[in-house]
């Protein structure tokens, strides 16, 4: 029988409530019905992730310091969203000593990419295009799950989705021909992968260190 495995980014603590694993915060920030800040909503999360923003949630809770800075960057796109290169700029003028990485391609390329990046400790966002509406959002990839080695779908923690409960995701992006499905607690659609950033950590970074 074909073994089937899912591997959780190791900054992260599944249990009734999805939490960083080194402050035991929660990491899902939600996004509202009227702004398009999905990018700006995974930013958010992969930095806490990497232990450069310390709350994901209430970013306007802060008058000074890295989630004031983040939100102050922030906000002027809020409405009208990032494409992938504009969330890599983004995050590059953050001054958060990590280094956005831009990938194009199929959804089967950007599979071993989020694999390759997620296993080098690095945050992924994808872009999802719903074949039907031509609407596009981003997720952030929390894992990935692979069969006999193969990856075979991405395991996402999706901004406009529900909070997860008792699980580490709200989505998954299955791949398949000629469409990739992405598929929520409401349903399937079939979608288009339109791009990923990853977020690297620096080598050169202090742990903990938080965005200029």
């Amino acid at each position: 029988m074909p073994a089937l495995s899912q591997k959780l980014h190791p900054a992260l603590y599944p249990g009734a409530r999805l939490m960083l694993d080194h402050t035991r915060r929660p990491v899902f920030s939600q996004q509202g019905d009227w702004d398009a800040g999905s990018a700006l909503h995974c930013a958010a999360m992969a930095l806490s992730m990497l232990g450069r923003l310390s709350d994901p949630v209430d970013v306007r809770g802060y008058a000074s310091g890295p989630v004031a800075h983040f939100w102050d960057r922030a906000w002027p796109h809020y409405l009208h969203g990032l494409t992938p290169s504009e969330l890599a700029a983004f995050v590059w003028e953050l001054g958060c000593d990590v280094q956005p990485v831009q990938a194009e391609g199929t959804a089967h390329e950007l599979a071993h990419f989020c694999s390759g990046e997620q296993a080098a400790g690095g945050p992924v966002i994808v872009w999802i295009v719903n074949c039907r509406t031509d609407e596009r959002h981003a997720a952030l990839v929390v894992g990935i799950e692979e069969r006999n080695a193969i990856p075979k779908a991405l395991l996402l923690l999706d901004p406009a989705g529900a909070e997860p409960v008792l699980t580490a995701c709200n989505a998954r992006l299955e791949f398949g021909e000629p469409h990739a499905s992405y598929v929520t607690a409401s349903g399937s659609v079939q979608v288009a992968v339109y791009g990923a950033v990853s977020i690297r950590p620096q080598e050169t970074s202090a742990t903990g260190a938080g965005c200029a």
